[in-house]
């Protein structure tokens, strides 16, 4: 009896091993693609935190290629291209965060932020909303909205002057 329970063990280590040698080969592939991807995305990042624009907005495109439905990414192209004051691009940046998450606080943010650059309060406003709603318990993405449009609106001509 016992020869026969390894033979049975044997033939299943076997077969796993014949069985899962392909997978592993196919993993080891996209493994280095997904590596690449978020080596670029940390280095992106911490050229946006750099304020080196033009290196992140590279960075986060060639992440983009490979990750078409990464709002953070997005976000963060969007962040650069309103620095460097491409404010058409960082809209379109800031849409594609936005269609994919809704609800991503950082793109809000950023966005509402675009959009006082572009004198559209009401905009932003809306974006305020949307986040209180989201952070009814606050949230640093909150709160940096609420002082850039109380700066806005301390810095912008009353109406009727």
């Amino acid at each position: 009896m016992k020869p026969a329970i390894f033979t049975i063990a044997a033939a299943m280590l076997l077969s796993f091993s014949l069985t899962s040698a392909p997978v592993l080969a196919m993993g080891g592939g996209d493994t280095k693609t997904v590596d690449t991807s978020k080596q670029d995305f940390a280095a992106g990042k911490k050229a946006v935190y750099a304020a080196k624009y033009n290196k992140a907005i590279m960075l986060m495109t060639k992440v983009l290629k490979s990750d078409s439905k990464n709002a953070d990414a997005y976000n963060y192209l969007g962040f650069s291209y309103r620095k460097k004051g491409n404010l058409k691009l960082a809209a379109a940046s800031y849409k594609e965060a936005l269609d994919i998450n809704p609800n991503h606080k950082g793109a809000l943010e950023y966005q509402g932020e675009m959009y006082l650059k572009l004198n559209n309060f009401s905009a932003a406003n809306s974006n305020l909303a949307h986040l209180e709603r989201l952070c009814s318990s606050g949230c640093k993405e909150l709160a940096e909205l609420k002082r850039a449009i109380a700066d806005y609106a301390a810095t912008r001509p009353a109406r009727g002057s």
